[in-house]
């Protein structure tokens, strides 16, 4: 069975498929700098993982888009703060973002 929790026109927040967690990719609500932004985004995926009674946790993979990758070693700076000691498997990549605005966007996902 597939659970879309949040559901829009073109995607849902998160999708359950047997027990696994997948998240749509996250961007920060607004405008700053990639600390402030990665907070943002990482305080939504709490939010949204709570939805589904699951926490950081049950991640199981992580998927990071940095708009620049001079950024790198600040977003890790609130990441490795944030994702304690038992941290998913984990890729970053530089890409273009959907707004210049945007200077983060993160998918993830877990396992219930």
């Amino acid at each position: 069975m597939i659970e879309r929790i949040n559901p829009g026109p073109r995607a849902s927040q998160l999708v359950l498929v047997d027990g696994r967690i997948e998240t749509s990719g996250i961007v920060a609500l607004a405008p700053g700098d990639i600390a402030a932004q990665t907070r943002c985004v990482l305080a939504q995926l709490e939010q949204w993982l709570a939805q589904v009674d699951a926490d950081k946790r049950h991640l199981t993979r992580v998927q990071i888009w940095l708009a620049d990758m001079a950024e790198f070693a600040a977003m890790n700076a609130v990441y490795d703060a944030w994702v304690g000691d038992q941290p998913p498997a984990r890729a970053c990549v530089g890409a273009a973002l959907a707004s210049a605005d945007y200077r983060i966007e993160i998918q993830a996902f877990g396992q219930r």
